[in-house]
């Protein structure tokens, strides 16, 4: 796989968003365990119609996703309370989720274009911080780019999540020098 090869885009009609419902339950109920295993291997987001979607395409398939929505209710809020509804700055504030990638393309250039692309997008929409339920599993990586953690981890299926803000222009940042950086 090249990587220069892998697309970056929403996903253009049905069929390819159903390939985005596929890998969310591939990651997120068949890996994580967070949901139940569904026998059309479909996991649909129950926030699907206000998401802004990115996925990575290589030769047409789906290898990695990213979401983000702004309108209340966040589900970081949900899982999380007060903690997450006190580190929320109203109007400024896109909930960023779903961001999974495939196994095979976890250790490549995909997450950090993935998260440039949507952290561009939403800059440009004039949203400053961002708000995330953190996998545990990934805490460094979602520290490493710049997102901090405002609260304890909560338990959700198998999954263990963190609260976790950032500032979006810092982030936008450091996902563009990333980028970058595997471009050369």
């Amino acid at each position: 796989m090249k990587m220069a090869e892998v697309e970056i885009r929403p996903p253009r009609d049905e069929a390819e968003m159903r390939q985005l419902w596929h890998l969310n339950h591939a990651v997120f109920s068949e890996e994580l365990h967070q949901h139940e295993v569904h026998d059309d291997g479909l996991l649909i987001d129950k926030f699907h119609a206000k998401n802004l979607y990115f996925a990575g395409w290589d030769n047409g398939e789906a290898v990695g996703m990213i979401c983000a929505h702004w309108k209340e209710p966040f589900s970081a809020v949900e899982r999380f309370g007060d903690v997450m509804r006190r580190a929320m700055v109203p109007g400024v504030t896109a909930e960023l989720r779903l961001f999974a990638v495939r196994p095979e393309y976890r250790k490549t250039p995909l997450a950090p274009r993935l998260g440039a692309t949507i952290f561009k997008k939403l800059d440009e929409m004039g949203f400053r911080l961002l708000i995330i339920s953190g996998i545990s599993e990934q805490k460094e990586f979602y520290e490493h780019i710049g997102f901090r953690a405002v609260g304890d981890p909560v338990q959700d299926g198998e999954a263990l999540f963190y609260p976790m803000v950032a500032d979006l222009p810092p982030i936008l940042r450091r996902c563009a020098l990333a980028v970058a950086r595997c471009t050369k």
